[in-house]
């Protein structure tokens, strides 16, 4: 196979876990592929996700006076090709790949792989084109569904240019074969995983009510509608106890809202937490809620991570069928699923978990048996490896 590296925006990025995971993975079966990330991390790493042995390069501030020389002295070579008083759009990125192409020739580096069809696909596109070094990427959720008319490489391009696309359920799958056709054999679903190690397993039928929420406290995640569902609950007199966890810009909305309905003692923004302290949260939950809906902007989420790490401590889940959350949370088998913006339907769902102890253990156990079955990092990085060995493998 060629020799393979990562391309990241910003490695390891505490929103973005699985990228870890993936990477701690592919060096646990002996792929051991030098990470270069084009940004440096805003977070400690994630301390239960094993990076220790990980080759991580970062690149030098775009905006550093010696990288701007140098890089635009190089770039003279390549006036034929890209000139940025036509279209200054992705000058950043061409200037990325100015600067590493020659270091991945040096390295004998002969295939690329990024995630998100954003910065890190860009630059590697840019790559290819300059250095003739191959690509693929996964595409996610924002990346993938939402348009972006002023990017100066659409969508498309990256696709019919990459060497194959992964993206991480079969909705998304099936959605860019139908976008893109001519591109459709070359798309391939890569569940993203996890190590199952790190997770301690709940007890869903225990005690009162103890439900979990985690996401960016933006709009898509429908934190709004579970702060709705709460106030319908308490109104009824359910004892319950809600924990939001995430950071974002829709956190002075949620309190605001949280403080209209006077559920201080019943709802909670715990801000962000890191990883070991989300295991634990888990472990002393008894259901999770993801109300994911559909943005104003066409953005939704596909099948977040958080899911399955709640699944994989044996939580029962209640969600929207947004995307591809419905290829993991099976609605009267390890959950219920609801319609997307019904505060009532998702009160009702809630309400009804909260009387059936029983049933909150039967969905956990048999959420945590998906999980088993398709989900663990070994499974899914495996599949993403046999990917690599066919488009890469000459």
């Amino acid at each position: 196979m060629r020799r393979l590296a990562y391309l990241f925006e910003r490695f390891p990025a505490f929103t973005k876990t699985f990228c870890a995971r993936e990477v701690a993975e592919l060096y646990r079966q002996n792929l051991q592929v030098p990470v270069f990330s084009i940004r440096r991390p805003n977070d400690d790493r994630p301390l239960n996700i094993p990076l220790n042995g990980v080759d991580i390069r970062y690149l030098p501030d775009s905006n550093n006076l010696r990288f701007k020389i140098l890089t635009r002295l190089a770039a003279r070579r390549f006036s034929d090709i890209w000139n940025r008083k036509q279209d200054p759009r992705d000058k950043h990125r061409f200037y990325e790949a100015i600067h590493l192409g020659p270091l991945l020739e040096k390295e004998e580096i002969t295939a690329m792989h990024a995630h998100f069809a954003g910065m890190a696909t860009r630059t590697a596109w840019w790559i290819k084109r300059l250095f003739g070094i191959p690509y693929s990427f996964t595409g996610h959720a924002n990346d993938i569904f939402v348009e972006k008319p002023d990017q100066r490489l659409p969508l498309g391009q990256l696709i019919q240019d990459a060497e194959f696309v992964a993206t991480e359920t079969d909705f998304s799958t099936q959605y860019l074969q139908s976008k893109f056709p001519e591109s459709a054999g070359k798309i391939h679903r890569v569940y993203n995983g996890l190590n199952l190690d790190p997770f301690r397993q709940a007890d869903p039928g225990a005690g009162s009510l103890e439900m979990i929420a985690i996401g960016r406290l933006i709009p898509k995640k429908g934190f709004a509608e579970l702060v709705r569902a709460c106030n319908i609950l308490v109104s009824k007199g359910l004892q319950l106890h809600c924990r939001i966890v995430g950071a974002g810009p829709e956190h002075v909305p949620l309190r605001q809202l949280i403080d209209q309905f006077a559920l201080g003692k019943f709802v909670e923004l715990t801000g962000p937490k890191a990883q070991p302290e989300i295991v634990e949260l888990l472990a002393q939950s008894n259901l999770f809620v993801f109300p994911a809906v559909e943005d104003g902007t066409g953005d939704r989420d596909n099948l977040p991570t958080v899911i399955i790490e709640a699944m994989a401590s044996g939580l029962p889940v209640v969600a929207t069928g947004l995307g591809g959350i419905g290829e993991i949370v099976t609605h009267q088998t390890n959950g219920l699923i609801v319609p997307e913006g019904d505060a009532d339907a998702l009160a009702d769902a809630i309400a009804f978990l909260a009387e059936h102890s029983d049933l909150r253990r039967r969905y956990g156990q048999n959420g945590l048996a998906v999980v088993k079955e398709k989900f663990t990092a070994e499974t899914t990085v495996k599949g993403l490896i046999e990917l690599f060995h066919r488009y890469f493998g000459k």
